[in-house]
């Protein structure tokens, strides 16, 4: 396998999986308007029409004033016998804006180290996907975005399960559910969590306090697996909220207002140990002379809350570039191995714990 190259722009990448829909016949006549296309590929206008003027320049489409862009029929039969059947689609129930820097980082590596291979990557946006029962509407999606592989990004262990299912070539970038055999990385929560406990104990800590939204994704459940095994036999308090700021909020109060609270926490995510953070402080909790807190997740963000918050952080690139190993063997045909790579963050020391 060749090295991969530089990366190259994003309008060109955009242009090639155009160029692959162009010749996958997905659509006669005329192209589905600019904004529609901007969601589907979750790019600016300017990056959309930058890659389209590429393949109006090589006849696969033709611009007439107040009409949209018609597509040339003999020009992308052209294409389709020229054009590689590779490409990578990115499965999120969650949109851009919902996801933090440091997987959106991570997305642009993968991006730019798998159009160094001439494989294209496609975002595709489906809350719908994170249903109890996903089936059908997974069903679409694959009849309408045809892949080489999948990333499951955010990915429940129902959507695991399906792809599994069906045998379709799919990486997890997350927590693997129970019983699912996909290949996969992952950030090693239990092993994190743990030493997050065993450092509040260091600390003088001797009750803990978990906070993590209710949710079905693995990762927050490992976590919590972990924070237990290293709490070692110490009364351990668990605050579950709905994700949003004021039931975080409201979570954290009912528990810092039990007859034993905690003097150390540990908050999944890295918004949530912001909101966190600034609730304490608000309610005249002095952090960290009376309460320890730690961020279990990083965001480049963090780097400008005071105090500084502690917290786990795993550098993109190198979690970029375990995905892209799982893809190649993917898009060479060999067998999925189902192995997890499971990646050990770096503690950062901050002010808060």
């Amino acid at each position: 396998m060749k090295p991969f190259p530089q990366r190259t722009s994003l309008a060109g990448q955009v242009a090639a999986v155009l160029r692959e829909c162009l010749a996958a016949g997905e659509w006669q006549g005329a192209l589905p308007g600019e904004m529609d296309l901007c969601r589907r590929f979750q790019v600016s206008r300017a990056v959309l029409r930058a890659a389209l003027a590429s393949l109006q320049s090589e006849g696969l489409l033709r611009v007439s004033q107040g009409r949209r862009r018609e597509v040339v029929g003999g020009a992308v039969r052209e294409a389709s016998q020229a054009a590689r059947p590779d490409r990578v689609v990115l499965l999120s129930p969650v949109p851009h804006a919902g996801l933090t820097t440091s997987k959106l980082l991570w997305i642009d590596e993968l991006r730019g180290q798998l159009a160094g291979q001439g494989v294209p990557l496609e975002f595709v946006l489906s809350a719908a996907a994170a249903r109890a029962r996903p089936g059908r509407v997974l069903r679409d999606l694959v009849g309408q975005h045809p892949a080489a592989a999948w990333v499951l990004l955010r990915s429940t262990s129902q959507m695991q399960q399906w792809f599994a299912a069906q045998g379709l070539p799919a990486v997890v970038a997350g927590s693997r559910g129970e019983g699912v055999h996909l290949p996969g990385v992952d950030t090693d929560y239990q092993a994190a969590c743990r030493h997050a406990a065993g450092r509040l104990l260091a600390r003088g800590c001797t009750c803990l306090g978990l906070v993590l939204p209710r949710s079905l994704l693995a990762g927050d459940r490992e976590s919590e697996i972990g924070f237990q095994a290293g709490a070692a036999g110490h009364p351990v308090r668990v605050a579950r909220h709905d994700g949003s700021p004021d039931g975080l909020c409201r979570a954290l109060e009912s528990m810092m207002k039990e007859p034993l609270a905690p003097q150390g926490l540990l908050v999944c995510h890295s918004t949530h140990a912001v909101t966190a953070l600034g609730h304490l402080i608000y309610h005249g909790w002095k952090v960290p002379q009376q309460v320890k807190l730690i961020a279990r997740d990083d965001d480049p963000f963090l780097e400008h809350v005071a105090p500084l918050l502690s917290r786990y952080a795993l550098d993109p690139e190198t979690y970029a570039r375990h995905v892209a190993r799982h893809l190649r063997r993917c898009l060479e045909g060999a067998a999925p191995a189902g192995r997890m790579d499971l990646l050990l963050p770096q503690f950062r020391e901050g002010k808060t714990g």
